[in-house]
């Protein structure tokens, strides 16, 4: 009880069948074209395969782990306070060097309180066996900088291997 009698829908049948082939012919992805483009710019390369969602959601992760390494690196670089020089050696505690108190006449009250001690014999108070605000400070960035390279970088990495996939699963479509 249809329109067509049978041979008019095989006739378009095989028309469908003609187009789809010219289609998959000039229609082509390239998949190391789709995965430069991703290596250029995470989801380009979903943009390319017509994946707007994936393109969006593979490059707001890629700028969150670029924001997060940022953070973490302007910390290390500018150091906990704003105005202080930051040197990374001494507040991570790696300097040989440690501040002498010393009164108003310039002799250090280390050598007068106790006799001359060794740096090794000095009596630890819960202060010095704490890590310091700017200790802290420096393991905090470095913690965040980390973060944001594996997220950056695992997220470019997925972008690519998502656009190559995906145009070889749509060239054999």
């Amino acid at each position: 009880m249809g329109f067509l009698n049978e041979e008019d829908r095989k006739r378009i049948t095989e028309e469908e069948e003609i187009r789809s082939q010219v289609r998959r012919k000039y229609e082509q992805k390239s998949s190391g074209l789709a995965g430069v483009l991703s290596t250029l710019c995470p989801g380009l390369g979903q943009v390319y395969n017509g994946q707007i969602g994936k393109a969006s959601l593979f490059f707001f992760c890629f700028i969150v782990g670029l924001t997060v390494l940022s953070l973490g690196a302007t910390t290390l670089i500018k150091g906990p306070s704003s105005g202080a020089s930051f040197n990374l050696a001494s507040s991570a505690g790696i300097s040989k060097e440690k501040p002498v108190e010393m009164n108003e006449e310039g002799i250090v009250t280390a050598e007068v309180n106790a006799g001359i001690t060794k740096p090794d014999q000095a009596k630890q108070t819960p202060e010095t066996e704490k890590l310091s605000r700017e200790q802290k400070t420096v393991i905090k960035a470095l913690a965040l900088t980390g973060l944001g390279a594996i997220i950056a970088i695992l997220a470019a990495l997925f972008a690519i291997r998502d656009a190559i996939r995906t145009a070889r699963r749509k060239n054999q479509e």
